[in-house]
């Protein structure tokens, strides 16, 4: 059976859901690497790590920050 035009165009329409959910998936990809680089220096430099070292201690707390702020102004990009 075939679909009417008025059908097709439906399911291409961007849900308020489906422009949020970009939004977040857009913040996160940005702030998780910056969060991790960043926290990797300023560890490296406040501490007397190497730089491998530095990158171990700051993972888990970058991954955590990242995916939290970039969560965060994704929601808030999407605000009206």
């Amino acid at each position: 059976m075939m679909t009417t035009m008025s059908e097709q165009v439906a399911e291409n329409e961007i849900t308020p859901a489906a422009r949020m959910g970009r939004a977040i998936v857009k913040g996160v990809m940005i702030a998780l690497p910056s969060t991790i680089v960043l926290l990797t220096v300023a560890v490296w430099l406040i501490t007397d790590l190497d730089l491998g070292d530095s990158f171990v201690t700051a993972l888990l707390p970058g991954i955590l920050l990242g995916g939290f702020s970039g969560g965060f102004a994704g929601v808030a990009l999407t605000m009206d």
